[in-house]
């Protein structure tokens, strides 16, 4: 960083108006803000640009929340002092930048006020012990907000004068949109990280609530199975009915149950996606549903199927999931199933199309949601949990699922998984 407190270029002393004098500098920071991803790379060069022109021994950028009224030291650049530690919020209230964000003006603090500053603000002590004795705090305002605070910080008494301040306005306004922008970016990417840990948790919890559950559940079903095969017609009427009511609910809870396994297993015990065959993932599952499809009379047709990248056991579920709704929802007399798919450039699109009642659009949202019947379990069996699988699976796979319906016309379900070769091309 440019050493404070040298002789100032002469330059910077004539009456040129400083936004025309400092214009190449101003079009170069725009450039620099812009150039990369990586915003710590990008305040790098932005610092050494602007300490160029206005010397410090410490440079920070301090990103602020006006809603909340608080502050959190974002970078810094230079010596190193006791300060805020990077990234943790903290109220703004007695700060030293606080009268710079409520009036939206820049400060300097110098020998001349210093002992003020002090008293609306102790933490001030810890700069001046590091060896700090002037300060230029700059509203970096956006939207008529202020979005961050530019400090600099010299070892030089009155280091900086009315020119730096004025300057330091300009190179505020040139980073605005920056700031902001960057600032949405991260706290965006926070947030996806803390949604991802969330719901690692939550399938954690689903996997492990679900699981455990399953042994004290097969004891009540067994025992109650067990009441049910002795005591059956030895008791009074009533008694048989309470009895089969348990029996029944005791094998729902199970099927509840293995369904929510079903369900967390797809993030936490998948396999790693490699190059299957996704016609031999439907023949599992045809072979799986074999005694389904002979009940219903059902006929179950597919063209040759293409290599995707997935987890075997996972489509072979996809497909029998979706497979066996098209046998089940079905009151034709003569269930048929077509599946087929299409190259959509990277993508193969698969569709699973049948003949069955077809289903409201008004619901399509609905079906994909955990527990969600459109129908009775008295006019159609199941859990409610089945398409909440397939959308995770599908969603795994890096794709989309969505129905194709209307009532009493049929469904179809699309769903896209990637090439192998796009992918090949791709690595």
């Amino acid at each position: 960083m440019t050493e404070p407190g040298g002789p100032r270029d002469e330059a910077e002393l004539d009456s040129t108006p400083i936004e025309i004098e400092f214009a190449p500098l101003l079009a170069q920071i725009g450039r620099i803000m812009t150039s990369s991803e990586d915003i710590d790379e990008v305040y790098d060069r932005f610092t050494e640009a602007v300490t160029s022109v206005i010397p410090a021994d410490r440079l920070s950028i301090v990103v602020v929340d006006s809603d909340a009224w608080q502050h959190k030291a974002r970078y810094y650049a230079g010596m190193d002092v006791p300060l805020a530690t990077l990234d943790v919020w903290r109220p703004l209230g007695g700060q030293v930048i606080e009268t710079v964000v409520q009036s939206q003006q820049p400060q300097i603090v110098d020998e001349s006020n210093v002992a003020a500053v002090l008293e609306q603000s102790p933490r001030l002590q810890d700069g001046i012990a590091a060896g700090l004795r002037t300060w230029m705090d700059v509203p970096v305002i956006l939207e008529q907000v202020v979005v961050a605070v530019m400090r600099f910080m010299s070892r030089t008494l009155n280091a900086y004068d009315a020119r730096d301040q004025e300057l330091a306005v300009l190179i505020a306004a040139q980073i605005a949109g920056a700031v902001a922008n960057a600032q949405s970016i991260e706290s965006l990417l926070a947030t996806q990280a803390e949604l991802a840990r969330s719901n690692a948790e939550l399938e954690q919890f689903a996997y492990v609530a679900s699981h455990d559950l399953q042994e004290p559940l097969r004891m009540v079903a067994s025992y109650v199975g067990l009441l049910e095969r002795r005591y059956r017609g030895k008791l009074d009427e009533d008694a048989d009915d309470f009895i089969e009511f348990a029996v029944d609910g005791a094998r729902r809870m199970q099927a509840l149950l293995n369904g929510l396994l079903d369900l967390s297993r797809v993030g936490t015990r998948g396999r790693e996606l490699e190059a299957t065959e996704s016609d031999a993932a439907l023949r599992d599952a045809l072979i799986n549903l074999e005694q389904a499809i002979a009940d219903a009379g059902a006929e179950v047709s597919h063209e040759p199927l293409p290599a995707v990248l997935g987890d075997r056991m996972q489509l072979t579920q996809l497909f029998q999931n979706l497979v066996s709704n098209a046998v089940k929802f079905n009151t034709s007399g003569r269930p048929r199933v077509a599946v087929t798919a299409t190259r959509a450039g990277a993508l193969w699109e698969f569709a699973v199309a049948d003949n069955g009642i077809g289903i409201d659009p008004a619901h399509f949202d609905r079906i994909f949601q955990v527990f969600q019947r459109l129908h009775t379990r008295d006019v159609y069996e199941g859990t409610g949990i089945g398409l909440s699988v397939c959308r995770k699976i599908v969603e795994r796979h890096g794709g989309t699922i969505q129905p194709e319906s209307a009532k009493g016309q049929g469904t179809t379900f699309r769903f896209t998984l990637r090439a192998v070769e796009a992918v090949s091309g791709a690595n």
